[in-house]
Order: C-alpha cells, then sequence, then structure tokens
C-alpha cells in the first residue's frame, strides 16, 4: 500500500513532526480493507513482542514451579529465568 505522494513530515527540536490533517486525509482515502491491512501492519510488531512474553512467562512460571533450591526456594532457576526474560525482551533501538 505505497503512498502516491509523501506525507509532509519534517524534523523539529529532534522530534518527528506529522501533518495530522494531511495524515487524516489520507487515512480517510483509504477503502475498509486498506485500512485494516495498514492496522495488521503497524500492530504486528507489538503483537510478536507480547505473544514472546506471555510464552516467557509461561515458561518462567514452569521453571518456578519445578523445582527448589537446597534451601527451599522455588527460585531455583533464576539464571534460566533470566535468560527466558531477556530472550523475549524486544531489542531497544
Amino acid at each position: 500500500m505505497p503512498l502516491k505522494r509523501p506525507m509532509n513530515t519534517g524534523m523539529k527540536d529532534g522530534k518527528l513532526v506529522i501533518d495530522m490533517a494531511e495524515a487524516d486525509a489520507l487515512w480517510n482515502g483509504l477503502s475498509q480493507d486498506q485500512q485494516f491491512e495498514a492496522m495488521c501492519i503497524m500492530f504486528q510488531p507489538l503483537l510478536d513482542s507480547a505473544t514472546a512474553m506471555k510464552q516467557a512467562l509461561e515458561n518462567i512460571r514452569e521453571l518456578n514451579m519445578t523445582g527448589t533450591d537446597d534451601d527451599g526456594h522455588r527460585w531455583s532457576h533464576s539464571d534460566l529465568i533470566e535468560q527466558e526474560i531477556v530472550a523475549a525482551l524486544p531489542a531497544s533501538t
């Protein structure tokens, strides 16, 4: 769904500035199918991140319940738990 012309955007004080009236006009000019496709494209990274975090939490819960350390603490797999968390976090930019 490429744009026919670039939007009026720019940088101001180190921040991206978008002409929202132009963005609204562009959005309203799309068909419902095009809007749906755009929403799917925009939110897919968020869905992927949420799915990875949910899986990590399930893995952590399982690790926490599978055994205890010598002192009876359930966090006997803390290194594995940390690995799960780090692996699921989105890369910071």
